[in-house]
């Protein structure tokens, strides 16, 4: 898959080769997220506790240092230096430990992951659990994904106010930046690098449905989720979307948007924006993959017989497009 097509619907995803899974079934009490952002602040913060457990030095801490931080491998002379320069600056010190205050229990975020991650393994068994991971990453990475590995960087997710994040960040990118967003991104990180893209990356409809796929299983894999979660808005953006459905198609079709070969024409309708080029300034951004979450909707109501991996097959765009009876005046 083309790496341009990953970075549409999340801040980052790194594709990386690390070992030592560990596996979650039925007969596992459920997931259990890694705490390596702990295991790393006692390492960092405190002279006596120098030890990493196994399950992360050997799996994770290789990747971490030489992928994430790009300091080099932990085994490598003055790595510990490094490392605790990195973090010794002033505002990530301070990153750290208001990221440790805040997500002092996740046990709400782990149980919820851990549900999605059920309905998700139900649906495709042939997908191989990975071993889970929090991290901190200095607002580098955001979700790390690996044969074996799935990890979010929690710093990414202290608030949309967080202080530092104004500095950096624009408000529609912060809105990304809350709590809630994480269990979501986990599943949706998953998703993007295990069902990766099929079809024509320069052409709106299909990436659009892509996307609009992914945001579908995120509605299967976590039910009690508002609709406008699903696909990262707040309700406010989900009832301007929904209001103005009909202008949405009608300037998709006018403009002969959705079928043109033009890469940067598809990306203004998926890409993290203020407001959707072609649009009002009052729509938000991303109004493709929203766009795409309805159509594909529209499809699996009539067709309800259809499974989530028969979805996901389904990479005749237009054909789905067809198929699904989409009609913006119809649909709510």
């Amino acid at each position: 898959m083309n790496i341009r097509t990953f970075f549409c619907a999340l801040f980052c995803l790194l594709l990386l080769s690390c070992s030592n899974r560990k596996m979650y079934s039925e007969s596992h009490p459920g997931l259990q997220i890694i705490r390596f952002d702990n295991y790393l602040y006692r390492y960092l913060t405190q002279p006596g506790d120098r030890e990493i457990p196994d399950s992360c030095s050997k799996a994770f801490f290789p990747a971490y240092g030489e992928k994430i931080l790009r300091i080099g491998h932990p085994d490598s002379p003055g790595f510990q230096d490094r490392l605790r320069t990195f973090f010794a600056e002033p505002a990530l010190d301070a990153l750290y430990r208001d990221e440790q205050t805040k997500f002092a229990d996740i046990s709400e975020i782990n149980a919820e992951l851990s549900q999605g991650m059920e309905r998700l393994f139900s649906h495709f068994p042939q997908l191989k659990p990975p071993a889970v991971y929090l991290h901190v990453s200095g607002l580098n990475q955001n979700v790390i994904v690996t044969d074996e590995i799935l990890s979010l960087s929690a710093d990414k997710y202290l608030g949309a106010d967080y202080p530092l994040y104004q500095d950096f960040f624009y408000a529609y990118q912060r809105q990304q930046m809350s709590p809630d967003r994480m269990v979501p991104d986990y599943l949706l990180g998953f998703l993007m690098a295990n069902l990766p893209f099929e079809g024509n990356e320069d052409v709106l409809l299909d990436r659009m449905l892509y996307e609009g796929k992914l945001r579908y299983l995120l509605s299967q894999f976590l039910p009690d989720r508002n609709a406008w979660e699903w696909v990262a808005y707040n309700e406010e953006q989900y009832t301007w979307c929904l209001t103005h459905q009909s202008r949405i198609w009608k300037t998709v079709l006018e403009n002969q948007h959705l079928f043109r070969s033009d890469y940067v024409t598809a990306s203004q309708y998926l890409k993290e924006a203020p407001h959707t080029a072609s649009l009002p300034v009052e729509s938000p951004g991303r109004v493709g993959i929203w766009l795409g979450y309805r159509i594909v909707a529209s499809y699996m109501k009539n067709h309800p017989g259809t499974g989530l991996p028969e979805l996901m097959r389904l990479t005749d765009y237009r054909e789905l497009l067809k198929l699904s009876k989409y009609h913006p005046d119809k649909s709510r």
